[in-house]
């Protein structure tokens, strides 16, 4: 396997925070560093789709969907076609994810042991599918998103059509940031 490739989005509006809540501090760090840090910790080369944000670490690549705001899947589509072009796997990732790291390698192995998988998506506590934490394989992917009008399009239909295997989070690790709510629950 090349080395993977991760999309973090951050592109969303923040409506029910009120400001760019990937720029707010959480555990030390802007909450959008949390899942560009743990992309970058098992090796992925690092595309952020959305504005760009201060504090970004070098070599980490912003572009934006068309047009900006039309939705995670536009965004990953546009993620899509500024990764590496070698990479067969890529990370897809919501920005306001505080802990994520502890999935990826998950992620990444499930996807490689499971024959025949295209995906390898995390599950939380309520077992539902998080389609923004999730490993894929590039190709699939790919064919899934080709040809499709990306705009205003859900995160779960980038599962549509795939064989997909599921890693279930036993700790808190699907967690996000919403609303500043959610926010004060992450501050000690």
């Amino acid at each position: 396997m090349s080395r993977p490739a991760a999309i973090v989005l951050a592109g969303g509006r923040s409506r029910r925070f009120g400001s760019d809540k990937l720029d707010a501090t959480v555990n030390g760090a802007p909450l959008v560093r949390h899942s560009v840090d743990a992309a970058l910790a098992v090796g992925a080369s690092v595309v952020v789709v959305g504005p760009p944000h201060d504090g970004l670490p070098d070599g980490v690549a912003v572009v934006r969907e068309e047009p900006p705001l039309s939705g995670p899947y536009a965004a990953v589509a546009a993620g899509l076609a500024a990764i590496d072009p070698d990479a067969d796997v890529v990370l897809v990732l919501a920005g306001d994810l505080v802990d994520p790291a502890a999935l990826l390698p998950a992620l990444l192995e499930t996807l490689s042991a499971a024959g025949g998988a295209e995906a390898a998506v995390a599950v939380d506590a309520s077992g539902r599918r998080q389609p923004l934490l999730a490993a894929y394989l590039v190709g699939p992917l790919l064919g899934g998103v080709s040809g499709v009008d990306p705009q205003g399009r859900a995160a779960g239909e980038l599962l549509d059509g795939l064989h997909v295997v599921e890693v279930r989070d036993h700790g808190a690790h699907t967690r996000d940031i919403d609303t500043l709510d959610d926010l004060a629950a992450e501050i000690p």
